[in-house]
């Protein structure tokens, strides 16, 4: 819990945390009326017990725990996109990277290797599951996987095999969820796919030519009934929709059968033509494929709207506030996603918090707004604390 305070403040170091918390009997008494801490570890401390890779199981059952009361509380249902299906978007990222600092866990980048100036830069990185809507700019962490070096190992660890394990997880804490799983043209390889068919999760799946010939010869060779192919204009957008059934994922997977949607999109303003390809498990109509394929467009959310929100807005993803010797860094950045996860169920079904961020614009003024309230007043409730934000008590000196 003194973890997530930090990280729920947006603190950008443990010291000044540490520091403000010794000066302040004010953040002592809203650390304990506020968060129920009694007592609050040293910054050493703090690094040495949350140290442990297991404590990323615990952070996983924190999300859990939020996601089944949006569950129970309906709040949810307004997520909900196709044939009452969420979409998750799932994608690796990077949130520490040093030449010098490395723990046994790290994954190893090596550059200019046999000459005079090789370098080795150690990193951490995790794979993020966020339930995502194309019409919405909420996002809500669904889960997080650790890439790591596992002990005894040379090799890295590599996103397919996180990926495999987010599954597991997955299904094993939302083992009804009705989903469809969005990924890069990492995730559209027979072996992810499988693992995918076997815990019950449908997919959209970004398919790049140079990974997928054979898809791509069998597509285009494609002629009536057996491919459709329309056009519709919104302008300035023109959209060319083309899809077939059971097609033979690759020449090593004779027999895992998807179905292909192509998109082509040409905006008459610019003169630019996107053109995108996905592999599904879903049998595509002219009915649904537009829906189709702008849930899959959704995927660039994991993106845009937790990664780049984590890196850029405040929360400080990839500041080292300890790297530690197990799972520290893995731990803080578990602890981060959490923070985020409830900022965005606030921002999402509260109110108040709704209009304390228009009131501040920006999420970091409004993350600078909070820790004021917190370091200069008692709080008796987060209400109160909200509420101090948008109409904050005045006094004369």
């Amino acid at each position: 819990m003194s973890g997530l305070a930090i990280f729920h403040l947006k603190y950008p170091s443990l010291l000044q945390f540490e520091e403000e918390r010794l000066s302040e009997a004010q953040i002592r008494s809203n650390l304990k009326t506020l968060y129920g801490l009694d007592q609050v570890p040293c910054d050493t401390q703090l690094r040495e017990r949350l140290d442990q890779n297991n404590l990323t199981q615990a952070i996983r059952w924190s999300l859990q725990a939020h996601f089944r009361t949006l569950q129970r509380t309906k709040a949810l249902e307004t997520m909900k996109f196709y044939d009452d299906y969420y979409l998750i978007s799932g994608d690796g990222t990077e949130f520490f990277s040093s030449n010098e600092i490395k723990c046994d866990h790290c994954c190893t980048k090596v550059y200019n290797k046999g000459k005079a100036n090789e370098t080795t830069t150690y990193h951490h990185q995790m794979l993020v599951g966020s339930v995502v809507h194309p019409d919405m700019k909420t996002v809500f962490p669904i889960g997080f996987e650790p890439i790591v070096r596992e002990d005894g190992q040379k090799k890295n660890d590599c996103e397919q095999n996180a990926g495999k394990r987010w599954i597991d997880n997955f299904r094993q804490d939302h083992p009804k969820l009705k989903v469809i799983f969005l990924g890069d043209g990492l995730y559209s390889r027979g072996p992810f796919i499988e693992k995918l068919k076997e815990k019950n999760v449908h997919y959209l799946l970004v398919a790049k030519e140079d990974d997928h010939k054979a898809l791509y010869d069998y597509f285009w060779a494609g002629t009536e009934p057996d491919i459709e192919d329309f056009t519709q204009t919104n302008h300035p957008l023109i959209n060319r929709y083309r899809f077939m059934n059971k097609v033979p994922l690759n020449d090593a997977n004779p027999d895992l059968l998807v179905n292909v949607i192509y998109n082509e999109e040409t905006n008459l303003k610019t003169k630019q033509t996107v053109k995108r390809m996905w592999v599904t498990d879903l049998e595509v109509t002219q009915k649904n494929v537009r829906t189709l394929v702008k849930g899959a467009r959704a995927r660039w959310k994991i993106e845009n709207e937790t990664f780049n929100t984590l890196k850029t807005k405040g929360y400080h993803f990839e500041h080292n506030y300890g790297h530690g010797y197990e799972g520290l860094a893995n731990v803080f950045a578990g602890l981060m996603l959490l923070a985020f996860l409830i900022d965005q169920i606030l921002e999402a079904f509260n109110k108040t918090f709704q209009a304390v961020l228009a009131k501040c614009i920006t999420r970091t003024r409004c993350w600078e707004r909070c820790r004021g309230v917190f370091f200069n007043y008692f709080v008796r409730s987060w209400d109160v604390f909200y509420s101090a934000i948008l109409d904050p008590p005045r006094f004369s000196l």
